[in-house]
């Protein structure tokens, strides 16, 4: 079992603004695109992390969580966690996006809402992931399109 697993049974996560995989990949999660971080990061601490909202996806395969940093409120996270040996897949945490509290999935992909207006979207297990600040879409404006 990896540190990162160990460390989820007990609902903490790295203390890092980013996805980090189970496997160690590192990406940089941004308006229009997805960037695996190839060098060397210094990672934090480690998050404890209250649970708002959950919801199993592609027929139990995988349940995605979502909520806050308890030590910081506006800090929100999400996992992907497997469903076979509930381990995270990956974890997301933003320091830019208040808590996630709710989630919805749309043609295939799913989206993971905040208190700010914030959305997290992605396509599991891991194809895309996107975070759109309130006032931005992937297209550069606030059209209302996800």
């Amino acid at each position: 079992m990896t540190v990162m697993a160990t460390k989820w049974k007990n609902q903490e996560v790295r203390s890092h603004n980013g996805l980090l995989c189970g496997n160690g990949d590192i990406y940089d999660v941004q308006e229009t695109r997805m960037a695996r971080v190839r060098e060397k990061q210094e990672l934090g601490g480690w998050l404890n992390v209250a649970i708002l909202a959950q919801e199993e996806l592609y027929g139990g395969q995988y349940i995605v969580k979502c909520g806050e940093a308890a030590e910081h409120g506006s800090i929100g996270v999400v996992v992907l966690e497997s469903l076979q040996n509930h381990e995270p897949v990956w974890t997301f945490v933003s320091d830019q996006s208040n808590p996630f509290d709710q989630i919805v999935t749309k043609g295939g992909l799913v989206l993971v809402l905040s208190t700010s207006g914030a959305v997290f979207r992605f396509a599991a297990p891991l194809r895309e992931a996107r975070l759109l600040l309130p006032g931005t879409s992937i297209h550069g404006s606030n059209d209302g399109r996800l």
